[in-house]
């Protein structure tokens, strides 16, 4: 409060003290009227005391209002700020004003972030009361489990089903979980973490498919493969620049005798068998990279399955091996012809090479439709796929076969993924199978 205000309230002050000794005096002494009249002019004293301070503080009041109520509308003149009182009470609104605008830019780029985020977000907030509610949640986790951004927890908590018997839990979860959804069931990868402040209590929720840890481990796996060809490459041009070097050498001799002539023929034949090498390996990245879109028209896949076992008639009985196929039902697909051939004998390929030492080895193929979608199933009773492989069975250049290429299931995956399909498989129990949904 500045000087001027300290001086006009004890000025004020001091005429009440002085009105107020008049009034006694004037009782005492019997002067009723002028004491009435003394007292009349100490009540319009009072009065002007009282709205004078009013005034005074009727800023500052609206400022704490402010305040309280998060409303940063009320603003202060230059000419008032020019009592100190007044101007501290100014700066502390502006410092809300700004740190409320702060906090509002940083919910926004939080909320964007959330929401950019391809997995399933879902943060509930818990108070003292044990009631919940819902602090944000992001278009992938309403995605997934197909329901609107409820925003109300009672709403939300009637639509995400047997989730919420984690969620009540209120703790730390990593597993994954089955969600009925739509009459589908799908395979999720749930992850629950529990952060407590000093008034509420936070669960985050996130969801993702298990589609998606899938492409994961599979970018991870295109990092080592980056990797794995440049060593390749590296690996042959490396001892090929070396020979060059020395027949090159050699070349500039005067004397040339057999034992020379036998290091050049030696020298030139290493180069040939490295340079098929890596020939041979650009053109099998070429066949993945160059991969052509698929030409779709309507194919019957029974029949094409049915065409693709005939073409190993012969394997199958050389080698003794039992082919299960009882589909008789023509099951019609917008696909390209060869390329839905090509998946079939990658597939067929990688059986036949499964079931080398198995007794009594059997493929069987199963197709089978739900609503929109035809599922395809190739097994067998091989040797299985080990654990220790499973996440790169789908990566460039990975094999197990001594003359294998590596892009055999490769090709598949971009295949099926070309067609807007998936593909995945198990391995337990002596059984093999790769399935591969369509949309019809």
């Amino acid at each position: 409060m500045g000087k001027p205000q300290y001086i006009q309230i004890i000025i004020r002050i001091l005429l009440l003290i002085i009105n107020g000794v008049i009034i006694v005096f004037s009782f005492k002494k019997g002067f009723f009227v002028n004491t009435i009249g003394f007292s009349l002019v100490l009540l319009f004293q009072f009065h002007l005391f009282t709205e004078y301070l009013k005034k005074l503080f009727t800023d500052i009041e609206k400022s704490i209002d402010c305040l309280l109520f998060n409303d940063y509308s009320n603003t202060i003149s230059a000419e008032k700020r020019k009592n100190p009182l007044h101007n501290k009470t100014a700066l502390l609104l502006e410092k809300h004003r700004k740190q409320s605008l702060q906090k509002s830019s940083e919910q926004l780029i939080f909320t964007n972030i959330i929401e950019s985020l391809g997995i399933g977000i879902l943060i509930l907030k818990k108070n003292a009361n044990n009631e919940v509610s819902v602090f944000q949640i992001n278009k992938a986790f309403a995605s997934f489990l197909k329901i609107p951004k409820f925003y109300n927890w009672n709403l939300l908590n009637k639509k995400i089903g047997t989730l919420t018997s984690y969620i009540n839990e209120w703790k730390e979860n990593r597993l994954t979980i089955s969600l009925t959804i739509n009459e589908e069931k799908e395979e999720f990868f749930l992850k629950t973490s529990v952060t407590q402040t000093n008034e509420f209590g936070y669960l985050v929720i996130s969801l993702e498919t298990i589609q998606q840890l899938i492409d994961k481990k599979e970018k991870e796996a295109w990092y080592k493969l980056m990797n794995v060809m440049s060593h390749e490459i590296i690996n042959t041009i490396t001892p090929i620049s070396s020979l060059a070097e020395n027949l090159h050498t050699l070349l500039q001799e005067e004397n040339t005798d057999e034992d020379t002539i036998d290091e050049l023929s030696q020298g030139l034949s290493i180069i040939k068998r490295r340079s098929q090498h890596l020939t041979s390996f650009v053109d099998t990245y070429r066949k993945l990279a160059e991969l052509p879109l698929p030409i779709k028209k309507e194919i019957n896949l029974t029949e094409t399955i049915k065409n693709t076992l005939e073409l190993y008639k012969q394997d199958f009985l050389a080698k003794k091996i039992t082919i299960i196929f009882n589909v008789a039902e023509e099951h019609l697909i917008n696909a390209d012809k060869q390329q839905v051939e090509q998946i079939l004998i990658n597939l067929i390929s990688n059986c036949l090479y499964a079931l080398t030492e198995t007794k009594k080895p059997t493929i069987e193929v199963q197709l089978s439709k739900n609503k929109n979608r035809l599922y395809l199933e190739i097994s067998d009773n091989g040797v299985g796929i080990p654990k220790e492989i499973k996440d790169t069975v789908f990566v460039p250049y990975f094999t197990t076969r001594k003359n294998g290429s590596g892009i055999g299931l490769t090709l598949t995956k971009s295949i099926v993924e070309a067609h807007k399909g998936t593909i995945h498989f198990t391995s337990k129990n002596n059984k093999t199978a790769f399935t591969i949904t369509f949309i019809s």
